[in-house]
């Protein structure tokens, strides 16, 4: 047995051996020997049969033939006992003997004993309760016994050794191999076999039927598992935190609580259950902070199956953030319905209009719904949910780079299909972080976006409605027809004048933007692409001209 002291070998036949100097043979009474072999006579001159007779500081057993019993196991009176190879009582040591059912299921080479001062094997109690192990110490270990005397291994439920494959599940107790059957206290790695692995992580390695699981045993010996249903996911061992489930198992990997199911997937309720606790290799425990890995089956099935990697981050109880815009050591981040750090300009639905940092749904997702990755792109997403963006249901939102994630605020230089455009968002309120909509220092802002006339049109009318909240690209002709006169024709000049009788007001402006993105406060005939010429005075558009 390791790690034990003494050891004595016993799985050779008896041998005959002679008792030596310790004996002295007699006449009439004591001992003798015969054959090869040594009996005892009694006052009366009979064989002595199956009982002790001492030598020195040896006893001896005498069989049910008189004959010296050697290197056997001796049962008497409910007691077990071994003598050695030269017929000895044997004390205080550990003895394996070989096992007669070897061969058969789940039965051992060998079983181990362990003999006290007196020779008398320790074994279970007869009498012992169905819940006690009756452990006994040797050597500063804790060992278990049945009521045959044998050492008891791996996993123990009332006092026998368990062997089914679901012995992990019910037992509470687990004794090491048949070598080293030390109760188990503190980290044990055990195999064990789990027919229910699929159903639990389908795709999973770590959940095969055949897997290697940490268990945690308490000093009494019990395994740390869950109770009534519920899972310990807040044991601390060593200062940190590790959970386990209701067999004991310790928990790795993604983890909830929840009844997990895939069409579950991608709601805040459900994303908000899970855990991750590492991997079992590295010792698993429930992790706090930033972690980037893999989602799990049943958090995000697709993503699981791609194998790619996001950032999460998880709160004191170890629980993932989700569909919510956070504050972390500062810096405000977000995350979507799956729990993932979101990157990069994003446009999120947010749940409660403007009093909220829960999020609905990160728009223009994997799926590419409503993509916005060209500029073309963005702006006609701006277009489409233009009520939705204006009364902030909808914002535009700049989280950094794919390993940053911090929101960004203020003016900002945002790449879209590897262009550069500038953006501004706002520094305050409880809309900091969004895309600004209206007007900034003589500048246009939709969702974020400057407004900038296009290179080949060289100037654009905008239309801002502080009130409504909105700004609006307008064409030439859409302007002249809602904001002018309808236009006198001066034959001599050869062109047409639209005299704007819609002026600004403090609610609806209506700005000539250049190519730089900046409102004209003063200009005379600034001529677009198309031939029209606009007069601007204090910002306020007062003429267009158009030369035949």
């Amino acid at each position: 047995m390791r790690k034990q002291t003494k050891l004595v070998a016993v799985l050779s036949t008896a041998a005959l051996l002679a008792i030596g100097a310790s004996m002295t043979s007699f006449a009439a009474q004591g001992w003798a020997e015969e054959d090869g072999t040594w009996v005892y006579y009694d006052k009366n001159g009979d064989k002595v049969t199956e009982s002790w007779k001492k030598s020195g500081d040896n006893w001896y057993w005498l069989d049910d033939n008189g004959e010296m019993a050697v290197d056997t196991l001796v049962e008497d009176d409910d007691n077990y006992y071994y003598v050695n190879e030269n017929g000895a009582m044997v004390s205080n040591q550990w003895v394996a003997i070989e096992n007669e059912d070897a061969g058969e299921d789940d039965e051992p080479d060998h079983y181990w004993y362990y003999f006290q001062a007196n020779g008398k094997a320790y074994k279970r109690s007869d009498s012992a309760s169905d819940t006690s192990i009756s452990a006994k110490t040797i050597n500063g270990k804790k060992y278990a016994f049945d009521t045959d005397g044998r050492m008891l291994y791996g996993w123990v439920d009332a006092g026998e050794r368990q062997t089914d494959d679901d012995a992990w599940k019910t037992c509470q107790y687990y004794f090491g191999d048949e070598d080293d059957g030390a109760m188990s206290e503190g980290w044990r790695l055990i195999s064990i076999t789990d027919d229910e692995a699929e159903d639990a992580q389908p795709g999973d390695e770590f959940w095969d039927e055949d897997q290697d699981r940490w268990f945690f045993f308490q000093a009494s010996g019990k395994k740390k598992a869950a109770k009534d249903g519920e899972s310990y996911t807040d044991k601390t061992i060593n200062g940190k935190k590790y959970g386990f489930d209701e067999f004991g198992r310790m928990v790795a990997s993604w983890y909830t609580e929840a009844t997990a199911a895939v069409a579950s997937q991608g709601t805040a309720t459900y994303s908000n259950t899970f855990m991750y606790f590492n991997n079992p290799e590295d010792g698993a425990r429930y992790t706090k902070g930033w972690f980037k890995v893999v989602p799990g089956y049943y958090l995000q099935k697709s993503k699981y199956e791609d194998g790619s990697e996001y950032w999460y981050y998880a709160d004191g109880d170890g629980q993932i953030y989700s569909n919510e815009i956070k504050t972390i050591k500062g810096k405000k981040y977000a995350f979507d319905n799956y729990g993932r750090m979101i990157s990069g300009l994003v446009f999120l639905e947010m749940a409660n209009g403007t009093t909220s940092n829960e999020i609905q749904n990160k728009l223009a997702d994997d799926d590419d719904l409503h993509p916005y990755d060209t500029e073309d792109n963005f702006d006609q997403f701006v277009k489409d949910f233009a009520t939705e963006i204006n009364d902030h249901t909808i914002r535009s939102y700049y989280f950094g780079g794919s390993d940053d994630g911090a929101m960004k605020t203020g003016k900002q230089t945002v790449t879209i299909d590897g262009e550069s455009f500038t953006f501004k968002f706002k520094t305050g309120s409880n809309l900091k972080g969004s895309g600004l909509v209206g007007e900034d220092d003589d500048k246009l802002y939709m969702a974020g976006k400057q407004v900038k006339a296009d290179k080949d049109d060289k100037y654009t009318v905008y239309k801002y409605d502080k009130t409504n909240n909105s700004v609006t690209e307008m064409t030439t002709t859409d302007f002249i027809a809602t904001c002018t006169d309808g236009g006198k024709h001066d034959d001599d000049k050869e062109e047409t004048v639209y005299t704007v009788t819609t002026t600004n007001t403090d609610s609806v402006k209506y700005y000539l933007v250049n190519t730089s993105g900046t409102i004209l406060k003063n200009k005379t005939n600034a001529k677009d692409a198309d031939d029209y010429k606009f007069s601007v005075s204090k910002r306020q558009i007062t003429k267009v001209v158009l030369e035949d």
